[in-house]
């Protein structure tokens, strides 16, 4: 049953991890002891759920079991995902239509890179919060490093962005059903970076709320130590 006042969620644990190099896939990377998948996915479902699990082939039965160590097989289910990040998206709301009861109209959905598996809960209220204004809605940090243009080939500068007006985007995302739903069946040119790009695609304005410097996205192999260090300095929990 779907709790009072959350939101459906969508975690997206489907990606191919190439930057993590010989470290192969970072969902089943430990981080003091548990999968960064577990971390995630209990991070993301203190603001959302029931939901889906956006998996890669072959992983589904692996990240059942975490959901039922988690407490949470009742709540969440896995499916599989596709070759992009849009695609697994897409697969996660098809998902969600199957579930009983499904979403629909204004109910809200959160869409989450199990990559930022250490999500502070108040990002994740804030957009929900923001939901009540708005029907798109993301977290996101102003740019506060300088940012330069290149030049094509010559290893130059063509110069300097202005970064007033410049953002940089986090998840989780969160949108009314109807919006995300019909701005994806809409979609057909292209790869979007995210599903903000997608939804204003569709000419919805999509709104933002401050972020967290430390809802970080777990990339490379360099990143490991400082989730490492997070989880410590927070006592691991």
């Amino acid at each position: 049953m779907k709790k009072s006042n959350s939101a459906y969620g969508i975690l997206l644990a489907a990606g191919q991890s190439r930057r993590m190099a010989s470290l192969g896939s970072k969902m089943w990377l430990t981080l003091r002891g548990r999968p960064v998948l577990a971390w995630a996915l209990e991070r993301f479902a203190r603001v959302a759920g029931p939901g889906v699990v956006v998996a890669q082939s072959g992983e589904q039965d692996a990240v059942q079991t975490v959901l039922d160590e988690a407490g949470l097989g009742q709540d969440w289910m896995v499916t599989e995902g596709g070759a992009e990040r849009y695609e697994s998206v897409r697969r996660g709301l098809l998902a969600l239509t199957k579930r009983r009861p499904a979403p629909s109209g204004q109910d809200l959905v959160l869409i989450h890179d199990a990559a930022r598996c250490l999500l502070p809960a108040d990002v994740g209220e804030r957009v929900v919060r923001a939901l009540e204004r708005h029907s798109a809605v993301i977290p996101a940090l102003p740019v506060t490093d300088t940012v330069k243009r290149r030049a094509v080939g010559d290893g130059l500068l063509a110069g300097t962005v202005p970064r007033d007006d410049l953002l940089l985007a986090q998840t989780p995302q969160g949108f009314h059903w109807e919006v995300v739903d019909q701005a994806y069946r809409r979609w057909r040119v292209g790869v979007p970076t995210d599903d903000a790009e997608v939804v204003a695609a569709a000419g919805t304005w999509v709104a933002w709320v401050a972020g967290d410097p430390g809802n970080r996205k777990l990339t490379t192999p360099d990143d490991v130590a400082w989730f490492e260090w997070q989880l410590a300095r927070e006592g691991g929990s």
